[in-house]
């Protein structure tokens, strides 16, 4: 036994029980809620973006894509468009409004690296047609933008977004948005 063999043992013992009560040191419990929240927002694999109110849906997009980032999850734009009663319910042409909305929505996303599908469709009453959109998709999650305006007959964030929240078959996320900070999309593109 030289005093070096004897050095030598005595750190590799140390570091071995230095190593075991690493490992068997037994971490704080998480509290309650924790747990399942951390897991239900990563296993989002699905997420449905109405495009409504345009200055804040641009918004409900950019915070979809943020909820999405790191995730191989999907992202559907919609734009609903509502026809009247009296009108018949038909597709409308080529119209540049939906066009500009849904071009601006799919850029916002793909600079966060996602590939978003895009979706036109016609309804009566949006709500109704986003909540059927979400059972079609099998969405987990819906984020829509409001803006808070002052409607007469209605809840403070409208008829549609009312509607989502009561009758969605998933998690809905509604970012109100001040009527000031949403900047509407222009009208013309340079």
């Amino acid at each position: 036994m030289t005093p070096l063999g004897v050095l030598i043992a005595v750190l590799f013992i140390v570091g071995l029980a230095g190593t075991l009560g690493w490992m068997l040191r037994v971490p704080p419990p998480a509290p309650r809620g924790a747990t399942t929240a951390v897991r239900s927002v990563s296993a989002l694999r699905k997420i449905v973006v109405p495009v409504i109110d345009l200055g804040a849906s641009v918004r409900a997009v950019e915070l979809a894509a943020r909820l999405n980032e790191g995730r191989k999850g999907q992202m559907l734009i919609v734009y609903v468009h509502e026809i009247p009663l009296q009108a018949p319910l038909v597709m409308p042409e080529r119209d540049p409004t939906i066009e500009r909305a849904l071009n601006l929505a799919a850029f916002i996303a793909t600079q966060h690296g996602l590939t978003p599908q895009t979706k036109v469709a016609v309804a009566r009453q949006v709500g109704h047609r986003i909540v059927e959109i979400a059972r079609e998709e099998a969405a987990d999650l819906i984020v829509m933008g409001v803006t808070l305006k002052n409607r007469p007959n209605e809840g403070p964030l409208g008829r549609t977004a009312d509607y989502v929240i009561r009758e969605a078959p998933c998690e809905v996320v509604v970012d109100r948005v001040p009527a000031r900070r949403a900047p509407p999309i222009p009208a013309h593109t340079p």
